[in-house]
């Protein structure tokens, strides 16, 4: 009598086939959870650069007659404020709509941000 040998299939209920499962699982989770983190540090960095950009600036207040402006810098990091000086309006930087008050500009300098 000869004996034949077994031949061996692949069983996928044993041990090793679970184990392997199980870490293609975790690679797979792994995979996820590593591109959502590079995007959450992604955006966390972009509003860090954002909140830089406004630490410090300055903030521009038309006079009555609209000649000059009151200007005035700033700096969020230490909460200062600099000493009010007078300087000459530019076009561009001052709002030229004639019910704007200075209390306005300053309204519209936070909302602009």
């Amino acid at each position: 009598m000869s004996i034949k040998p077994k031949n061996k299939t692949f069983d996928r209920l044993s041990y090793g086939a679970l184990a392997i499962y199980v870490s293609l699982l975790g690679l797979m989770g792994l995979g996820v959870y590593g591109i959502n983190v590079s995007a959450a540090i992604m955006d966390q960095n972009r509003s860090d650069r954002a909140r830089a950009q406004v630490q410090t600036g300055r903030m521009l207040m038309t006079t009555t007659d609209r000649t000059q402006c009151r200007s005035v810098h700033f700096n969020n990091d230490t909460a200062e404020l600099g000493r009010e000086t007078l300087i000459d309006c530019d076009a561009n930087s001052v709002a030229t709509d004639p019910g704007s008050n200075s209390l306005g500009a300053v309204r519209e300098g936070f909302m602009k941000r």
